[in-house]
C-alpha cells in the first residue's frame, strides 16, 4: 500500500532526529576522533618534503611541409606529440641539458606533459623539491623536446636528400651511357631514335627527382618554440596545508560519527522505550531525563523543582502509573531494578511525591534495608523504621513519618547494622502485615532492594499488587533486565510497566511547557506573587521534626 507524502515526510524527520541525538550523545566521541585525525592530517602535511612545479609551454608546428603552403593545424597529432614529449629519448636529452647523473625513468617521474584541447600547445610541468630544479626540469625537458623533433626532421631530410641524389647519379650513369651509344650509331636510323628516345625519358624523370630534391632541401623543419618559459616557482605545489587539514577534520568527523554509531549500535545497552518495552513484555510508563550538572540535590524534583524537565517527567509517569494501577486496581507497588545504582530510589520518592500532590494519601516504604536512601531523599532521621517494626521493637504508627510533602508518610528503614539475614525479615508475616496495614492509603510504594544482587524483591513481589521496574539508560545492560523480568516471572509478579532512567536530552526544544524556563512566563508571575503574599502552608523538615518531637 503506497504511503502519501506526509508519511514520508514524517518518518524522514525522525530519522534525522535520532541522528541528531545520536551525535549529541556521543559529541564527545565524534570531536575526539576529529580531533585526533585533525592532528595526523597536520603532522602528515608539515611532515611532508616540498614539491615545486613549474611550468614551460611549447607552441608545437608541423614540420617536413612545404613552407610555401599554408600549414593545417590537422597535420599535428598532439596525442603522439605528448607521447613523444615523455619518450626515452627526449628525457635522454633533457638529462644532458640538466647534467644530471639521475636515470631516464627518474626524470621521465618528474614530468608530465599536457595538451589544452583547440590549442598547438603543449604544457611541459616538471616537479623536484627544490623550486630552481623544478625550473630547470621543465625548461630542460620543453628545450629537448624541439631539439629532439629538430634532430628527426633534420635526419629525415638528409636520408631522403640522399635517396634522391642516388637516384640524380644513377640516371646521370645511364644518361652518358646512352650518349655514347648515340654518338656511334648512323643518325636517323631507327636504332638511333630509339637511343634518343630512351635519353628524353631519362632525362625527364632526372628533372622530376631535381625537382623532388629542390623542394625536400626547403622543408620546414621548425618544430615550434618556447612561448612560455619555465619560472622559478614561489611556493611548493605539495603539500596543501589547508586541504590536508580540511580533508583530515572531514576524515576525522565521518569515523567519529561512524564509530559513534557503531558503538550505538554494537554496546548492550537500553537507551529508548522499544528496548526496554520488548525486554520487559510490558509498556514503560515513564522516561526520566538525565539530571543536569546544575540541578540541586535533596529533596525530590517534583516537589522542589516543579517546574524543571524532569518534574514533568515524574508527573507523567504518576499519570501513567493511575491509570494502569486501575486494570486491575493495584494500590501497592514495588519500585526495583536490576542492580544497585540505577536510580530506583530516587523514581520512587518522585512517584509518591508526584501522587501526594494530587491529593492522594501515599506511604512511602523503604524496603532496600541493605542500602536504605529514601529518608535521606527527605532529609529525615533514620532512627526507627522498617526494620524495628518487623521485630517487635516499635509500631508502625510510631515509625511513620511525616515529609515535607503533604498527603505523603515515609516509613524509613531504620538502624540495619545488627541484622544478620535481612531476607528472613522481608519474607516474614510480619513484613506483609506492614504492607496490608498500610494498604489504608490510597497508594503504598515500597522502595526494594534490586533483583539480581538479593532475593528481598522477589519476596516483595508477592506482596505486592505490581511491580514498576527501572533501568538506567547508560547501566542497564538487556541480559540483566531478561535476567530480573524471568526471576519476577518465577514468583508470578505482575510488572505493571517499566521506568528508563537518565536518559539524554534530545535535540528537540528543550523550553515551553514543564521546561524550567516556564518559570518567567506571564502566566507563572500570578501564582509566584500569591504564594508570595500568602505564603507556604507546606511545612519543611524542620518543622516536622519539631511536630513530631512534640
Amino acid at each position: 500500500m503506497p504511503r502519501n507524502a506526509d508519511d514520508l515526510s514524517t518518518e524522514a524527520t525522525i530519522d534525522l532526529r535520532d541522528f541528531l541525538a545520536l551525535i549529541a550523545r556521543r559529541k564527545w566521541l565524534v570531536l575526539t576522533v576529529a580531533a585526533i585525525a585533525t592532528g595526523l592530517a597536520i603532522l602528515y602535511s608539515y611532515s611532508r618534503t616540498p614539491v615545486y612545479t613549474s611550468q614551460a609551454e611549447v607552441l608545437v608546428r608541423p614540420i617536413l611541409s612545404n613552407p610555401l603552403e599554408p600549414s593545417s593545424p590537422d597535420r599535428i597529432s598532439l596525442p603522439t606529440e605528448v607521447r613523444i614529449a615523455t619518450s626515452a629519448p627526449v628525457a635522454s636529452i633533457a638529462r644532458d641539458l640538466l647534467e644530471s647523473k639521475e636515470s631516464i625513468q627518474v626524470l621521465l617521474d618528474r614530468v608530465s606533459v599536457a595538451a589544452p584541447e583547440e590549442t598547438q600547445v603543449l604544457e611541459f610541468s616538471y616537479s623536484h623539491g627544490r623550486a630552481i630544479e623544478a625550473q630547470r626540469g621543465a625548461q630542460a625537458f620543453a628545450d629537448a623536446y624541439l631539439r629532439f623533433k629538430t634532430e628527426e626532421a633534420v635526419a629525415s631530410i638528409s636520408r631522403h636528400i640522399s635517396t634522391l641524389q642516388t637516384e640524380i647519379n644513377t640516371l646521370n650513369e645511364e644518361i652518358n651511357i646512352l650518349n655514347d651509344q648515340i654518338a656511334a650509331a648512323t643518325p636517323d636510323t631507327a636504332e638511333w631514335q630509339d637511343l634518343i628516345d630512351r635519353r628524353s625519358a631519362l632525362e625527364t624523370t632526372r628533372l622530376a627527382i631535381q625537382t623532388q630534391l629542390a623542394t625536400v632541401s626547403i622543408l620546414n623543419v621548425d618544430p615550434g618554440q618556447v612561448i612560455q618559459p619555465a619560472v622559478v616557482p614561489l611556493s611548493p605545489r605539495l603539500p596543501n596545508h589547508r586541504l590536508d587539514i580540511v580533508l583530515g577534520a572531514l576524515i576525522g568527523l565521518v569515523g567519529g560519527i561512524g564509530l559513534a554509531a557503531a558503538s550505538e549500535r554494537f554496546r548492550e545497552r537500553v537507551e529508548d522505550q522499544a528496548s526496554l518495552s520488548t525486554i520487559l513484555n510490558a509498556p514503560v510508563l515513564g522516561v526520566i531525563p538525565k539530571a543536569s550538572a546544575g540541578q540541586r540535590s535533596g529533596l525530590p524534583a517534583t516537589y522542589e523543582q516543579p517546574r524543571s524537565i524532569a518534574a514533568e517527567s515524574y508527573r507523567t509517569l504518576r499519570t501513567n502509573v493511575l491509570a494502569t494501577s486501575s486494570r486491575p486496581p493495584a494500590k501497592t507497588l514495588l519500585v526495583t531494578s536490576a542492580w544497585m545504582g540505577e536510580g530506583k530510589s530516587t523514581i520512587a520518592a518522585n512517584l509518591a511525591t508526584a501522587l501526594a500532590q494530587v491529593g492522594k494519601d501515599v506511604i512511602l516504604i523503604s524496603a532496600d534495608i541493605r542500602v536504605p536512601r529514601a529518608h535521606t531523599l527527605f532529609g529525615l532521621e533514620n532512627g526507627r523504621g522498617l526494620v524495628q517494626v518487623l521485630t517487635g521493637e516499635a509500631t508502625l504508627d510510631e515509625t511513620l513519618c511525616l515529609t515535607p510533602i503533604e498527603h505523603l508518610r515515609l516509613l524509613p528503614s531504620g538502624p540495619v547494622n545488627t541484622i544478620s539475614d535481612p531476607v528472613e525479615l522481608i519474607q516474614s508475616d510480619a513484613m506483609a502485615s506492614v504492607i496490608e496495614r498500610c494498604e489504608e492509603a490510597d497508594f503504598v510504594i515500597v522502595d526494594g532492594a534490586p533483583i539480581l544482587p538479593v532475593a528481598d524483591s522477589l519476596v516483595l513481589a508477592g506482596m505486592v499488587d505490581g511491580v514498576l521496574f527501572v533501568a538506567d539508560s547508560r547501566r542497564g545492560r538487556p541480559a540483566a533486565i531478561a535476567q530480573a523480568r524471568d526471576q519476577l516471572g518465577q514468583v508470578r509478579a505482575r510488572v505493571i510497566g517499566g521506568v528508563l532512567n537518565r536518559v539524554e536530552l534530545g535535540m528537540g526544544p528543550r523550553r515551553g511547557y514543564g521546561a524550567h524556563d516556564y518559570r518567567r512566563g506571564l502566566r507563572y508571575r500570578p501564582a509566584v506573587a500569591d504564594l508570595e503574599g500568602n505564603g507556604s502552608s507546606t511545612p519543611q523538615p524542620r518543622e516536622l521534626r519539631q511536630r513530631r518531637s512534640g
